[in-house]
């Protein structure tokens, strides 16, 4: 998971990745509710939210 500003077009290798596109945050929850994801891509946002939303 990664929060960023991106000037250009995004373009994946499509030998490397599926599918891509942007979620919002809640289309997020929700799609780790419905579609298969790697443990790690879990674990990931899991540190995210915990990180976005710790005392500074």
């Amino acid at each position: 998971m990664h929060e960023a500003v991106v000037p250009d077009a995004v373009v994946p290798d499509p030998d490397e990745v599926a599918w891509h596109g942007w979620l919002t945050e809640p289309e997020l929850r929700s799609a780790l509710l419905e579609w298969r994801f790697t443990p790690d891509s879990r674990e990931a946002f899991s540190r995210y939210l915990a990180f976005r939303t710790a005392p500074s």
